[in-house]
């Protein structure tokens, strides 16, 4: 499809430019909601500032088609998972978008991606103590035997011998990118008594007690953590550096007990390395809250349902974050409120880094 033109940002309008806000006078800015997630109860955000319109634009999560005139007044669009196609073609006067997900690589190839339009997303407020429990599960899981006690079951059988239990106290995991996410599992690892190294791309050299990380590493040693870790946890965004980076060095550098974890998206990993490594006991197991495919909508390929050493989850890694959509909820009105004030957003993506 035709790259729409570039949006060019017009000046962010401050409340002393705007004057007092008479009753009934028109509202200063239009925000559309397209995230199901959050819910029809709008109210916290019309809660922000009386310059604000709110418009429940749920019903465009199907495309576009139909539901244009919902667009044509937004400056502002609250955006979930799946991202419709077409939205700037139908924004005329749209100046930012906030992404309710953590990772922006399902907007990488929209309209979205390619427009001037601001994007700011929500790393480090979703879901991340959720996600980081279900990190901790599947050590646990693999270290106290449950997995084998599953694939046991499913196969009629009934023997210790084939158990190999191993304590998460003084276990070293490593976290492959740590952000919001990362650095909450590193803080769960270390209370469970483990271990934690971590890889950043922004870390030059290597620092010590670090963010929760007992050894932060530049990205460049990732070999030298998945060397010395017994589980390797992926956090870090999909952009075109990590893409396939759990490859077939980081495989042949883990130990034949260690297991993989995955709970950012499943391009990171190289699967047709991870499938090899699986089946010829290179590596212990794996956990896969997602897999290559998974956000176009493909199912998983056939070897990761079938190897009995891998557990597949359908992307629910955040749900039931004891905070929920809150964290979300507080960031995206935090950002309207320095919208209309004029200070710089946080979480900003940089197009150039991918997120």
């Amino acid at each position: 499809m035709p790259v729409p033109a570039p949006i060019r940002c017009r000046p962010v309008t401050t409340p002393a430019q705007h004057g007092p806000q008479a009753p009934g006078a028109p509202p200063g800015l239009t925000v559309v909601v397209i995230a199901p997630s959050l819910g029809h109860d709008l109210q916290w955000l019309r809660d922000v500032d009386p310059r604000i319109t709110v418009v429940d634009g749920n019903t465009l999560t199907a495309g576009v088609e139909g539901g244009e005139h919902l667009l044509q007044a937004a400056d502002v669009v609250l955006l979930g998972y799946p991202v419709p196609q077409g939205i700037t073609a139908h924004a005329p006067r749209l100046q930012w978008v906030h992404h309710t997900q953590a990772g922006v690589s399902n907007l990488h190839g929209t309209d979205l991606w390619q427009s001037g339009v601001i994007l700011t997303s929500s790393r480090g407020a979703v879901g991340a103590t959720g996600i980081a429990e279900y990190v901790l599960a599947g050590a646990y899981c693999f270290g106290r035997g449950l997995h084998e006690a599953t694939r046991q079951k499913a196969a009629a059988q009934f023997d210790r011998s084939t158990y190999r239990l191993t304590s998460l106290t003084g276990a070293t995991i490593g976290v492959v990118g740590l952000g919001g996410i990362g650095r909450e599992v590193a803080r769960l690892a270390r209370a469970a008594g483990m271990r934690v190294l971590a890889t950043r791309r922004s870390a030059a050299s290597r620092e010590h007690d670090t963010d929760g990380a007992d050894v932060l590493l530049p990205a460049r040693d990732l070999t030298e953590l998945a060397a010395a870790s017994d589980y390797v946890a992926v956090c870090a965004p999909l952009t075109l550096q990590t893409r396939g980076m759990i490859g077939a060095d980081v495989f042949a550098a883990m130990r034949p007990d260690s297991v993989l974890i995955n709970v950012a998206r499943g391009e990171l990993v190289d699967e047709d390395a991870l499938v090899a490594a699986l089946r010829e006991g290179r590596i212990r197991g794996a956990l896969l809250d997602v897999y290559d495919g998974e956000l176009d909508g493909e199912p998983p390929r056939p070897e990761l349902a079938e190897l009995p050493q891998v557990i597949l989850t359908p992307h629910i890694s955040a749900r039931g974050d004891p905070e929920g959509s809150e964290p979300v909820r507080r960031l995206f009105a935090d950002n309207l409120s320095r919208y209309l004030d004029g200070l710089p957003l946080l979480n900003r993506v940089d197009r150039a880094r991918g997120y």
